[in-house]
C-alpha cells in the first residue's frame, strides 16, 4: 500500500489538497466505515485508512478535472461552430427515399427567442408508374386534410389545409380559390372581408406528378375567421414551407423561405445532445469511482475472510503436530512461519530449517523431545498429508494468516504479553474460529498445556469437516456461474445445426 501511495502521490498533482480536505472534514480518532476492512487488507499497518482515503479522493479530484476540462472544451468548442445553413440550403432526399424531417432553430424578426420548427423536405419525384396510384391515394388523404380544424366545408371558419406536397412528398399540389379574395390559394388563411351569412367559394386543386396531373374541385362556404396574431404568423410560416417544398420537386436541394408574410426569417440547426452527455458523464464518472473504490475494498477484505476461513484448517493440524511434537505454543507458531518463508522463498531446504521469523532459544533444546515422538509423527501423518494438499491448492501468497503469525510474533519480541498477543491474533483475523482459537491458547497458558494438544486435535477435524462443507458449497457455485455459458453455448449449438435444415427447404 505504501508503494501504490508514492505512485498515485507522483501521478496526482492534487494530492495535496486532497491531505487538506481529509484533515479539515474527518476528525482524528473517528472510526470511518471500511477502517475495519482496511486495517485487515493492509495487514494493519499505521495510517492505512488515511492513505486508502487520500488515494481515493486524489484520483476523484483527478478524474474530476479531466472530465471539467473536457466539458469546457466542448462547450467552446460548441460556442465556436457555425451551425448556420450557408444560403438557407438543405440538401434533398433522393429518389424513393423517405421524407427528411429536420428540427431547425427559427429566430424571427422582432423574436427574442428561437423556437425549434420541423422542416419536412419531400424526396425526388416517384417513377411514371408509381404514379397514377399515388394520384388515387392522394385524392383520397387531400378530402381528409382540406377542412383542417374546420369539422367540415359547409362551416370554414378556421384556415384551410392546403397541402402543397401529398403523399410524403411524392405528389405536389397547385390551388385555385374562386372568388379570388376569399382564402389565400397558397396558406389557406381567410384573408378577405366576409360576411356572417357565409361566402360559398370553388376549392379547386391540381395534384401533379411528373407527367401527370388530376383536378380535383370542392365546394366550401367561408364564414369571417377568428386568428390570433400566433395563428396568423404559423400560416403563413406554413404557407411558405411549403411554397419553399414544392417549387422544384426535381431540386436537389431547397431555399427555406427568408420571410413568413412580411416577417423576415433566421434559420440556423440547434445544438446536439453532445453537451448534455457530456455533463452527465462529469458528474457521474468521479461518482461510480469514489462507490467502486468502497466496493472493491469491501471484496478484498471479504477475499481475505474466505482466504482466512481456508487456513484455518491447516493452521490447526500444524500447531497441533509441532505442539504434539514437544514444542511450545510460541515455538510451534515460530515453526510455522518459518517454514512458509521457506516456501515462498523457493528453497529446497527442509521444513522447518527456514529464517524468515523470530526463533526462541527453546526450540534448540526441544529437538530431544522432537526425535522422541516418531510414533506420534506416525500416527499423524494422515494429516501431515492432508494439509500437504490443502497448501498445494493455492499459491503461497494467498494465505493471509501468515502475516498475521508474524504480527503475533513481532508482538511477543517487542514485550507484548503471550496471552494478550494470542487473544490479539484472533481479534485481528475477525473470524469467530479464530477468535476461539486465540482465546484457547491464551487459557492454555495460563492454566498450562496439559490437554491443549487434545483440544487442538479435535477442533481440527471439525474444522476439517467444515472446510470441505465449505468447499463443496464453492463447487457448486462454480457450477451454476458456469450454466449460463453452457446454456448460450448449447443455444449456438442448435442454431448451427438447424439453420442449414431450415434453409435447404
Amino acid at each position: 500500500m505504501k508503494n501504490r501511495a508514492r505512485f498515485f502521490s507522483q501521478l496526482h498533482p492534487l494530492r495535496t489538497f486532497s491531505a487538506i480536505l481529509y484533515d479539515r472534514f474527518v476528525p482524528r480518532g473517528r472510526k470511518l466505515r471500511l477502517t475495519d476492512e482496511l486495517d485487515a487488507v493492509s495487514c494493519h499497518q499505521k495510517d492505512s485508512t488515511r492513505t486508502y482515503y487520500l488515494e481515493k479522493i486524489s484520483s476523484t479530484l483527478f478524474i474530476s478535472s479531466l472530465m471539467g476540462a473536457a466539458l469546457l472544451f466542448g462547450a467552446l468548442y460548441s460556442a465556436r461552430q457555425n451551425r448556420s445553413i450557408p444560403s438557407n440550403l438543405i440538401t434533398r432526399p433522393g429518389y424513393g427515399e423517405a421524407v427528411l424531417e429536420e428540427t431547425l432553430n427559427l429566430t424571427a424578426a422582432g423574436e427574442g427567442e428561437s423556437e425549434s420548427v420541423t422542416v419536412r423536405v419531400s424526396p425526388k419525384a416517384y417513377t411514371y408508374k408509381q404514379a397514377q396510384i399515388l394520384l388515387d391515394q392522394a385524392e383520397i388523404q387531400l378530402q381528409k386534410q382540406l377542412p383542417g380544424r374546420n369539422d367540415s366545408l359547409d362551416d370554414v371558419r378556421f384556415p384551410l389545409q392546403l397541402p402543397q406536397a401529398l403523399m410524403d412528398g411524392s405528389i405536389s399540389a397547385e390551388y385555385t380559390i374562386s372568388p379570388y379574395g376569399v382564402i389565400d390559394d397558397t396558406s389557406g388563411a381567410i384573408v378577405g372581408d366576409l360576411t356572417e351569412n357565409g361566402t360559398p367559394v370553388t376549392i379547386e386543386a391540381t395534384l401533379k406528378v411528373q407527367e401527370l396531373e388530376r383536378i380535383c374541385r370542392y365546394a366550401a362556404v367561408v364564414f369571417p375567421p377568428v386568428l390570433t396574431d400566433r395563428e396568423q404568423f404559423s400560416a403563413e410560416l406554413d404557407t411558405a414551407l411549403r411554397t419553399a417544398d414544392s417549387s422544384d420537386p426535381t431540386s436537389d436541394q431547397i431555399q427555406l423561405p427568408a420571410y413568413a408574410g412580411d416577417t423576415p426569417l433566421s434559420w440556423s440547426r440547434p445544438k446536439g445532445p453532445f453537451l448534455t452527455i457530456l455533463s452527465i458523464l462529469t458528474i457521474l464518472l468521479p461518482a461510480l469511482f469514489w462507490f467502486q473504490k468502497d466496493e472493491k475494498m469491501k471484496e478484498l477484505a471479504k477475499k481475505r475472510r474466505e482466504l482466512l476461513d481456508l487456513d484455518y484448517s491447516e493452521l490447526l493440524f500444524k500447531l497441533t503436530l509441532l505442539i504434539g511434537a514437544g514444542l511450545t505454543i510460541k515455538g510451534a507458531f515460530s515453526r510455522i512461519c518459518s517454514q512458509q518463508d521457506t516456501l515462498q522463498n523457493g528453497s529446497s531446504m527442509p521444513a522447518g530449517t527456514g529464517t524468515g521469523c523470530i526463533q526462541h532459544p527453546r526450540h534448540i533444546g526441544s529437538q530431544n523431545t522432537y526425535t522422541q515422538n516418531t510414533s506420534r509423527k506416525r500416527r499423524h501423518e494422515s494429516n501431515r498429508r492432508h494439509f500437504r494438499e490443502i497448501k498445494g491448492s493455492r499459491p503461497a501468497s494467498a494465505h493471509p494468516v501468515y502475516g498475521e503469525i508474524r504480527i503475533l510474533l513481532r508482538e511477543i519480541t517487542d514485550g507484548v504479553p503471550e496471552e494478550t498477543a494470542y487473544e490479539n491474533f484472533g481479534r485481528r483475523c475477525g473470524l469467530p474460529t479464530y477468535i476461539k482459537l486465540g482465546s484457547l491458547l491464551a487459557q492454555n497458558l495460563r492454566k498450562g498445556s496439559s490437554g491443549l494438544t487434545a483440544l487442538l486435535e479435535k477442533e481440527a477435524f471439525l474444522s476439517l469437516q467444515q472446510h470441505r462443507t465449505a468447499a463443496r458449497k464453492m463447487g457448486e457455485r462454480a457450477s451454476m456461474r458456469m450454466l449460463f455459458p453452457m446454456l448460450l453455448m448449447f443455444v449456438d449449438v442448435m442454431l448451427i445445426m438447424m439453420v442449414p435444415a431450415m434453409l435447404s427447404f
